[in-house]
């Protein structure tokens, strides 16, 4: 395998690691939660898309054991069992990120004095998704596409290099570092449900298919003259186009079980599933001798084959017996990560090599309430916290709510989900000549904004 060139990827650990490069291994990760920090390991930890209609996402996902749209019957097909009629709906999310890199200025007593941002990184992504669910109340049938997981990362940092007096410009620009990648898998397929009593139970099967699957990655050198602060004293700017290989099927299943008026809990399990796919640019590897994951790109194809856990859900959710129109949901969510399994082969090395990376289990808890503060207008919040699969200091907090106008037939949903994080990070690109700085702070936000539109027949 030729490498072009390699760039650290970060890990939040403060321990230092070293130690001689070897073989490595491949790592691509798909976490389980809504909206993830550290994007820049979205090429390792694709950022899933899973909830796409406004009340879903101002509800953090909690809503599991209620029927929103056709597009939240993937999260428990059980849940549109009762639906009587047909119903359309269509949505549309934007992902602004925004994320600053600092180093601490240290003064000759060893205190840090400030943190200097050197960089500021800024993208907006969107996803569009639909669907459709008719039923007669003891059976119902959805279709739908939503988006899935997405690879997206968005850096470009600007270099500044040196020049000594006359010259009153003391950091002229000599060039950039660019990473981007973009693109979505999306997940189209149906659902069905039926109850019998106050028993509800459902089956759904989606299709993974990649959508605008690009990565690009470089340097681009506007000053030669000095070139001592890039990663590379020549411009490169390298770009590739993916595609899944293989059809990747995800299957549900959901049951539902009514407990009077005020009470229901609901269970679902989603099967494991394998991605197929062939890069010949920018691909995830993990050293495991290193202790670090890395980008790394290469002149020849390499294939991947990714095995995905399963994940089994169980919600809740209480009516008050009070004359308020208020619902709260909670659910549970559990992953096993150690059973991620993954191989790779390229056009010089046939090889299968184990993943040996210390996995761990997962656990997602959301919680989320609706009330309705007319017939008309509901007030809607959610929070989630989810677990990492690498390493318990990635556990991340999601913050949401939402609205929306109903009238008739129609109705209007919005919804706002934030999170901000911030953790520690060596250099992505280390200066030639230079070791990677493991002091640096990286401070990264995101806002989801989803509009939501149905209509009922």
């Amino acid at each position: 395998m030729t490498n072009i060139y390699k760039l650290n990827q970060k890990k939040t650990s403060m321990e230092p690691m070293r130690s001689p490069r070897i073989i490595p291994f491949v790592l691509l990760l798909i976490l389980s939660t809504t909206l993830h920090a550290q994007s820049y390991f979205n090429p390792l930890l694709m950022n899933q898309l899973g909830l796409s209609h406004s009340r879903d996402v101002a509800l953090s996902g909690a809503n599991s054991s209620d029927y929103s749209t056709a597009m939240n019957t993937f999260s428990n097909p059980a849940n549109q069992s009762g639906f009587v009629g047909l119903k359309l709906s269509g949505s549309f999310a934007a992902i602004a990120t925004m994320e600053n890199r600092s180093f601490p200025a240290i003064d000759q007593f060893g205190d840090v004095v400030t943190n200097n941002v050197y960089v500021v990184s800024q993208g907006l992504q969107n996803a569009f998704s639909g669907g459709a669910t008719w039923g007669d109340g003891s059976f119902a049938l959805s279709i739908a596409s939503t988006p899935f997981i997405t690879p997206a990362f968005f850096f470009k940092e600007e270099i500044r290099g040196s020049l000594y007096a006359p010259n009153i410009n003391r950091d002229p620009l000599i060039g950039y570092h660019h990473i981007e990648q973009s693109g979505v898998i999306q997940a189209t397929g149906f659902s069905y449900g039926f109850n019998q009593d106050n028993l509800s139970f459902g089956a759904a099967l989606r299709f993974l298919h990649g959508v605008g699957l690009q990565n690009q990655m470089g340097v681009s050198v506007i000053d030669d003259a000095d070139t001592s602060a890039l990663a590379s004293g020549t411009s490169m700017l390298m770009s590739e186009e993916w595609d899944l290989d293989n059809l990747p099927i995800v299957g549900q299943l959901g049951a539902i079980l009514d407990l009077g008026m005020h009470w229901r809990v609901s269970a679902s399990y989603q099967t494991s599933y394998v991605m197929k796919s062939t890069r010949q640019g920018a691909l995830p590897f993990y050293d495991a001798t290193e202790g670090l994951p890395l980008i790394e790109w290469t002149s020849d194809s390499l294939d991947l084959t990714i095995d995905i856990p399963a994940r089994l859900e169980v919600g809740l959710r209480m009516k008050p017996a009070n004359s308020l129109p208020t619902s709260v949901y909670i659910s549970l969510a559990y992953q096993d990560w150690t059973q991620y399994a993954v191989s790779y082969g390229d056009s010089l090395l046939d090889a299968s090599v184990p993943f040996e990376y210390p996995m761990q289990e997962t656990f997602t808890l959301s919680g989320g309430i609706e009330h309705w503060i007319n017939e008309n207008v509901p007030f809607r919040a959610g929070f989630s916290w989810a677990e990492s699969p690498l390493d318990s200091e990635l556990s991340q907090a999601i913050l949401s709510g939402g609205s929306g106008w109903k009238s008739g037939p129609l109705q209007f949903d919005v919804a706002v989900q934030l999170l901000s994080v911030g953790y520690r990070y060596f250099d992505i690109f280390v200066p030639v000549g230079m070791s990677a700085n493991s002091y640096e702070n990286v401070r990264e936000s995101k806002t989801n904004y989803s509009i939501s539109v149905s209509y009922s027949l």
